[in-house]
């Protein structure tokens, strides 16, 4: 609950910024950092889904390699 209360403020606090940089320029001004900022959201859709695919590659490496680890294993006797 505290957390969500927090993570509310924090989006709050990252609007007003938002619109304190955004007063600093003109309206035309404005209009190109809209641009930029749809540019840079969608770069960052982009690597975090380039990420989890890489992830997920490597999860099934790793699970291929431990299947292969233990089906090569051999019973040994000690007496």
């Amino acid at each position: 609950m505290m957390n969500q209360e927090m993570l509310n403020r924090m989006k709050i606090a990252g609007e007003y910024q938002r619109k304190a940089i955004r007063a600093l320029f003109s309206e035309e001004i404005g209009e190109h950092l809209d641009v930029i900022e749809k540019e840079i959201k969608m770069m960052v859709m982009e690597v975090a889904a380039e990420l989890l695919k890489n992830c997920n590659r490597g999860d099934a490496c790793r699970d291929e390699q431990s299947h292969e680890q233990t089906s090569n294993v051999k019973k040994v006797d000690i007496a």
